[in-house]
């Protein structure tokens, strides 16, 4: 569809309505031979106009080609809501007029059309909505979408042109007057979905990064799914629009809990809450406590999250407001960071247990190592004040693995799990490969025994006890913290001395608690995990837990029968004994594992029979660079190569390869035979864009630097580049490490010989099949 240049108006002032006198021929070619079609037959025709309100301003503010470019998002959002909205209609054309105003031209029976004012209320709420993110990016602020909707009175073909620009006059008139909101049509129907109480929840689970757990539900609002209202971005743009974010947030509120109360999981619930509903004069913080009392939640299963797109301009009052909520047991949680008004200021005043991570900085991150350093800042940000990190918007199985592996807490995604009602849980692969990558990612540490072979005897109590037996125990026992309440040989709950001398050290806590029964005090949802569980793994799960809980005793069972306690300082010793064995084979630079790791890994898989290419890493001229640039840049390039070398197994390789640091400039890679290539082509072309940061501007231009080789030759050297090595191990027969150690140091002299950053791989058949020993060795072939 075309529209002529010639209808064009930047700016009409006051009084425009009225038909042009010469009437501008706004079709042309198929779309005028449609548009005629669908009058000929007696079809109805209406207009409606988006413009951006005081879209003059911006042309004096703003560049041209910034004008440009917020016209252009305009038209191509409004085309992306009409085709996915108005699909269903004989005929939608979407054309702009002019910078700011964009028009959609409608077609249909009589009765589509009824609700034209309706429609094009729904298509301004949602486009602006589209809109506000580039224009926020773009300008600094938010533009206001004005619109004007029209029928076309068109007694036929010939008289179109009059009719249509009659009408689109009159949408004009329209989109500048009070009416241009678009509030009206639709204030009744949001009016209805609050108080007929057709808001709905949906839940997303939050998962545990460490164990795959759940650890609580998000509650996201839902309209009713008919309804123009059934997206949350229509739902909430209109409820701001309109004044009445308050109301609706209640009713969110309402819906959330309502739909939460049969939960028994022990999962958390986070409620979404906007900062100005906190400062709304009617606001009063105890209907939430009223809501939970009617559904049987407490305060501490419920985490308050506030996102940051919106800015808080009265703090003081805002942290009175929180501080009720704190006191009361409530969490607080910071959404969209990386995204909002005042960022890490926000978070400083507001001071959240949990940071949720924005999905823009989520998204690839297993390919973006800025935004794997912007969110290992924040990792370390968040231990040092004591809060946790939810990493939202995880799509792919290589971001979640890339968060794992970086120490994220929580994650939530579609990956995940979509929102959904009944609540679904994470798929079981999904799990198991979070337990398993979390237990690859904590600093290298491997303990392979199980958790049982630290377990003592418990002591225990039947559940229907009294509080007073406790006590007795306790005092009786003075070296006891902890006693399991069990129901037939099943852990039912876990009560600590410390817990239990506060409970009754209250206030009338005696005569309450001592002869109620113990299931009325005890922690109902205590650590438990089965024997054969390695003891790496039930720490992880054991630092996940709440702060009031992290030292709490592990409970250990057997096919769900009580079998051990173990405590939080056993695991702990028995993981620096761990650590330890692992410093002592581990390179002092890097923390990479040493020769001696190196070698029992190639012993394990070798014993294993699982074939593997074994990679030998070389820097060239590494020698005289640390001569001439010292040992402290040394160290940095050797730093550097590391870190190449571990980004590029981390997103290309697998969860079994494995990286080790011979001593000085060179390393060693055993990865899967599949994935070797892609591996060091990324490794190779990583080093090539990084290291010429080791040198100064003169010697990058040079291209050489000047000094002394091993030999004692005085010289010119090219600048540092990068050997790789691949050799084939079968392993299907045993393989000395004189035999590798003779094959790796002649792929190795091979690639050395190749000028500039070099990747070479063995052509000989590989090590470790039967009879190869005997086979004479040709030299290696360059790849």
């Amino acid at each position: 569809m075309q529209f002529s240049p010639q209808f064009q108006q930047p700016y009409i002032p006051e009084g425009v309505g009225a038909v042009p006198a010469q009437i501008p021929e706004l079709l042309r070619g198929q779309s005028r031979t449609m548009v005629a079609g669908h009058v000929g037959l007696g079809g109805a025709l209406g207009v409606v106009l988006l413009e951006i309100h005081d879209f003059y301003l911006l042309r004096r503010l703003f560049r041209p080609e910034v004008v440009a470019a917020v016209g252009e998002i305009l038209e191509n959002e409004a085309r992306m809501v009409a085709k996915s909205r108005l699909s269903g209609l004989p005929v939608c054309l979407v054309e702009r007029l002019d910078a700011g105003r964009v028009l959609v031209v409608l077609g249909g029976n009589a009765a589509a059309l009824d609700t034209l004012e309706r429609t094009a209320a729904a298509l301004r709420l949602e486009v602006r909505g589209r809109l506000r993110p580039e224009a926020v990016r773009l300008t600094g602020q938010e533009l206001e979408i004005r619109c004007g909707a029209a029928l076309v009175l068109s007694r036929g073909v010939d008289g179109l042109d009059m009719a249509l620009a009659s009408a689109v006059s009159e949408a004009s008139r329209l989109a500048r007057g009070e009416a241009g909101k678009g509030a009206s049509p639709m204030q009744r129907e949001f009016r209805e979905i609050l108080e007929l109480g057709r808001v709905r929840a949906v839940y997303q689970p939050i998962v545990n990064l460490r164990s795959g757990t759940v650890f609580a539900w998000e509650a996201l609002a839902r309209g009713p799914s008919e309804s123009v209202f059934a997206s949350p971005a229509m739902l909430f743009d209109f409820a701001e629009e309109t004044e009445a974010v308050f109301v609706l947030e209640k009713a969110c509120r309402e819906a959330a809990i309502r739909g939460f109360s049969p939960r028994q999981d022990g999962a958390r619930l986070f409620c979404n809450i906007h900062p100005r509903t906190m400062l709304d004069p009617a606001f009063t913080p105890g209907e939430t406590r009223k809501l939970l009392d009617k559904y049987g939640i407490e305060p501490k299963d419920v985490v308050l999250e506030i996102t940051e797109r919106h800015s808080v301009k009265d703090f003081n009052l805002f942290h009175r407001t929180l501080a009720h909520y704190r006191d009361a047991g409530y969490g607080v949680a910071v959404d969209d960071v990386g995204t909002g008004y005042s960022g890490l200021a926000s978070i400083a005043e507001i001071k959240p247990d949990f940071m949720k991570i924005d999905m823009s900085l989520v998204r690839g991150i297993d390919a973006n190592p800025v935004k794997r350093a912007l969110l290992e800042t924040l990792l370390t940000f968040a231990e040092k004040v004591g809060c946790r990190i939810v990493a939202e918007g995880i799509e792919t199985e290589s971001e979640l693995i890339c968060l794992i592996r970086l120490g994220v807490h929580f994650g939530q995604g579609f990956y995940l799990g979509r929102p959904a009602l009944p609540p679904a849980l994470p798929r079981e692969d999904i799990r198991l490969a979070i337990v398993t990558g979390s237990s690859q990612a904590v600093d290298g540490l491997k303990c392979a025994s199980p958790i049982s072979d630290l377990a003592e005897r418990p002591n225990q109590i039947p559940h229907n006890a009294q509080v007073g037996e406790v006590k007795q125990f306790f005092d009786a026992e003075e070296a006891a913290h902890a006693v399991v309440v069990v129901c037939d040989g099943r852990p039912e709950g876990l009560i600590m001395s410390h817990h239990l001398d506060r409970l009754l050290s209250s206030q009338y806590g005696l005569a309450l608690f001592l002869r109620r029964e113990v299931t009325r005090i005890m922690d109902p949802q205590p650590l438990a995990v089965e024997w054969d569980t390695p003891v790496e793994v039930a720490a992880q799960a054991a630092m996940a837990r709440d702060r009031d809980k992290l030292y709490d005793p592990i409970l250990v069972t057997c096919r769900g029968k009580l079998s051990g306690i173990v405590s939080v300082q056993k695991i702990l010793d028995a993981l620096a004994c761990v650590q330890v064995e692992m410093a002592k084979g581990a390179n002092p630079l890097t923390g990479l594992p040493g020769n001696v790791a190196i070698e029992r890994e190639i012993a394990r898989r070798s014993a294993a029979q699982r074939a593997t290419c074994l990679v030998y890493v070389d820097l060239d001229n590494f020698k005289v660079y640390n001569d001439v640039f010292g040992f402290q840049n040394g160290d940095k390039a050797i730093l550097m190569t590391a870190r190449i070398l571990g980004e590029a197994l981390a997103s290309l390789g697998g969860e079994e390869d494995f990286l080790g640091h011979v001593g000085g400039d060179d390393f060693v890679l055993l990865c899967s035979c599949d994935t070797v290539e892609p591996v060091c082509q990324a490794a190779l072309e990583a080093f090539a864009l990084a290291s010429p940061a080791l040198y100064n501007p003169e010697d990058r231009k040079r291209g050489f630097i000047e000094g002394q080789s091993r030999d004692g030759r005085v010289g010119r050297f090219d600048l540092l580049t990068i050997s790789m090595g691949v050799i084939d191990c079968a392993f299907v027969v045993p393989v000395t490490m004189d035999e590798l150690g003779q094959r790796a140091a002649a792929v190795k002299k091979f690639a050395k010989s190749q000028s500039g950053n070099s990747l070479v791989r063995d052509r000989r058949s590989p090590l470790g099949l039967p009879g190869e020993a005997n086979e004479r060795r040709e030299p290696a072939a360059g790849k």
